[in-house]
């Protein structure tokens, strides 16, 4: 058999075949020579002599074209298992050298390193026991906010802005953080701070007539957020100390790139907690998660913004609320005690979806309800807590609230209600500048009542439009402890609508919305880092901000 059959081998057989045929027909047509008095053969025809042999080389061309064909299938079978063995050693060889290549790039990491992005930026180890995962967020914003000025405002009342229309562009918030764990997944922690807006004086403008701005502005502060470790003891138990955000209500707890506005609302601005310190423990399920937290109070904002004076007459309250729960010494805590805790029960959905408060049409249905509470005693802020012959009063303050979202993918609702109950016998009654030593009201028992609802939908996959309304109710307090122009507020009424075109998700949002105050807005419930400022009614604010997440 010819080693692979080729044309060579063919003609060859082809040459072999034609002489056999010749032989044959010499063989037939010769006499036999036997001898020579032999006698000669007897005649026959020799038409059919020639037919014979036509039809004999017939079909030896018909077994050579067989022939051919077999030869040919032969060489291209053996061709192609010759080159499958080729192209399996190749292959063997390549997946060697890129072992090889692996092994030695992994031998020149001091341990194995990887890098990347994930949903951000992060380092880890190769074996997964280190990663350390880095954030941050920028929002530029446009804002204008208008009141009314004219009759009706005199050097008695609480609105002492004179300037009707306020507008220009700001970043009211950069926010960057790491997070992630060491040793194995069980070990976490997060560090967060900001870049925020801090002003001394606020609008302090004065009455319009003499009254110079007093104070210095700055705004340039950094702030620490979030500094915590967190253990997880099991699959279910953990616990994390440090500083963080109360777990009181959704309103805090969603983070400042998930809201559904260009800010938090006012009611969540001022009943909703904050950051404090301390000690968190958490159990968490499919479907459930409770903490509770024993930690340094809240600073609370329950009579407005502790940092705001209005007008050269300005009055600041400091009812009940911590000094110093953020980043503080433990010896200007002047926290007697203080509890928060918050059950959350998710009958549907996933708790990722929870993050914030809207849900993409892609998302599944989902529903989550959840229960806060709150306690703190605290003393009333001096130097020297318990100096004899001075007085040190306690102030009371218990908190609850109930909040649900659903998600119905492509729509959402969010509902939630707040009450503040206040034994405010240690009240600071500062002018301007800061705290004044022994200087307190008995503000008397007081009750705040608050409730939010907001909706969104999605009009087409990457656009929402939304709408949320805020109230807010101060009750019982004693009027004769605080000046005229604060007495008898009015109910806090606000109605925002907006749109949220999102780019691409959460990381490149644009918001623009529009605020209505339906009532006035008075100073224990204005806002002015979002833009309401201390106002008589229809006040209106107007939004429209760019958010960059990283």
């Amino acid at each position: 058999m010819c080693p692979p059959l080729g044309h060579s081998c063919i003609r060859a057989l082809s040459a072999v075949a034609t002489a056999a045929v010749a032989s044959s027909a010499v063989a037939q047509t010769e006499p036999a020579m036997t001898g020579a008095a032999s006698e000669p053969p007897a005649a026959q025809p020799r038409d059919a002599s020639v037919a014979e042999l036509l039809k004999r080389l017939d079909m030896l061309e018909e077994r050579n074209r067989e022939l051919e064909s077999k030869v040919t299938d032969l060489s291209r079978q053996q061709g192609e298992e010759w080159l499958g063995e080729q192209r399996a050693a190749q292959i063997r060889e390549v997946v060697r050298d890129v072992l090889a290549d692996s092994e030695a790039r992994a031998s020149l990491r001091d341990g194995g390193m990887t890098a990347g992005w994930n949903d951000g930026f992060f380092l880890g180890s190769a074996d997964g026991r280190f990663r350390m995962n880095f954030g941050g967020f920028t929002q530029a914003r446009f804002i204008w906010s208008s009141i009314k000025v004219g009759p009706g405002f005199s050097n008695t009342d609480y609105v002492f802005d004179r300037q009707e229309n306020r507008y220009g562009f700001d970043v009211p918030q950069v926010q960057l953080w790491t997070d992630g764990h060491i040793f194995s997944r069980d070990f976490q922690y997060m560090v967060k701070a900001r870049f925020y807006q801090q002003f001394e004086t606020e609008l302090n403008k004065g009455n319009g007539v003499n009254n110079p701005i007093p104070g210095a502005a700055e705004y340039s502060a950094f702030e620490l957020m979030d500094a915590w470790a967190r253990i997880h003891l099991d699959d279910n138990w953990s616990v994390r100390a440090g500083q963080f955000r109360s777990p009181y209500s959704r309103g805090f707890l969603v983070m400042e790139q998930y809201q559904m506005t260009a800010s938090r609302s006012v009611v969540d601005y001022h009943y909703a907690l904050g950051y404090t310190q301390g000690l968190e423990f958490e159990y968490a399920n499919d479907e459930a998660r409770g903490r509770i937290s024993v930690n340094n109070g809240g600073a609370d904002n329950l009579l407005g913004d502790a940092n705001a004076a209005y007008g050269a007459n300005g009055f600041k309250i400091y009812p009940t609320g911590s000094y110093g729960t953020q980043n503080a010494p433990f010896w200007a805590q002047t926290t007697a005690m203080s509890f928060t805790g918050r059950l959350d029960w998710k009958p549907a959905g996933s708790w990722d979806q929870f993050r914030s408060y809207t849900s993409p049409a892609t998302e599944e249905f989902g529903l989550l309800m959840g229960l806060g509470l709150h306690y703190q005693q605290s003393f009333a802020y001096q130097p020297n807590n318990g100096t004899p012959f001075l007085n040190d009063p306690t102030n009371t303050w218990f908190a609850t609230t109930v909040d649900a979202q659903v998600n119905f993918g492509g729509a959402s609702f969010y509902g939630a209600f707040f009450y503040n109950y206040l034994q405010s016998p240690g009240a600071i009654v500062p002018g301007f500048g800061g705290p004044a030593n022994g200087n307190f009201v008995n503000l008397g028992d007081m009750n705040i009542f608050a409730f939010q609802t907001m909706a969104a939908t999605y009009i087409i996959p990457k656009v929402e439009l939304f709408g949320r309304y805020e109230f807010a109710l101060i009750d019982g307090f004693d009027a004769n402890a605080v000046p005229q122009n604060l007495r008898d507020p009015d109910p806090l009424n606000l109605l925002t609508v907006g749109v949220n075109w999102y780019l691409d998700g959460q990381d490149l949002k644009w918001t623009t919305d529009l605020g209505w105050a339906i009532t006035p807005v008075h100073p224990w419930f204005a806002d002015i880092e979002a833009g309401w400022r201390p106002s008589n009614s229809d006040e209106i604010v107007f939004r429209t901000q760019l958010q960059l997440m990283f």
